[in-house]
């Protein structure tokens, strides 16, 4: 996420989506470690229209920064969700290979059952990729 969009969460995070609070930005980008870039992360969301400045380093966000925070706080939750989720369906695929493996090794009917097993947990989780 690059700064201008991580400044425009915190100042989301600070005013809780009213558009009606004035934040001292000095503060908020101190805080957050971007004080020497300020000029530029002002001058960027002014011009994407996100804030307004009633005074100088004094921000209130607009209903169009608003709606920005809101759509990339969604993006990240869901990027997040699906990696986590692709990683636990790698971890069962791991799984399934070393069963079918042992399968292949001493054909049972247990280390079938164990295998048809496994091979439903695989689809479960490819599922669960899908709708991430």
């Amino acid at each position: 996420m690059d700064p201008y969009h991580k400044m425009l969460q915190k100042l989301y995070e600070v005013t809780k989506g009213r558009e009606n609070v004035d934040v001292d930005f000095v503060d908020l980008t101190k805080k957050a470690g971007y004080f020497p870039s300020i000029d530029s992360i002002v001058s960027q969301m002014k011009k994407e229209g996100w804030v307004t400045e009633s005074r100088v380093n004094v921000l209130r966000i607009t209903h169009w920064g608003v709606a920005e925070a809101k759509k990339t706080a969604a993006g990240k939750n869901s990027t997040g969700q699906v990696e986590k989720e692709a990683k636990r369906l790698l971890a069962e695929t791991r799984e399934f290979a070393v069963l079918l493996e042992e399968f292949i090794a001493e054909q049972s009917e247990t280390r079938l059952a164990e295998l048809s097993s496994k091979f439903s947990a695989v689809s479960k989780a490819l599922e669960a990729v899908k709708k991430a």
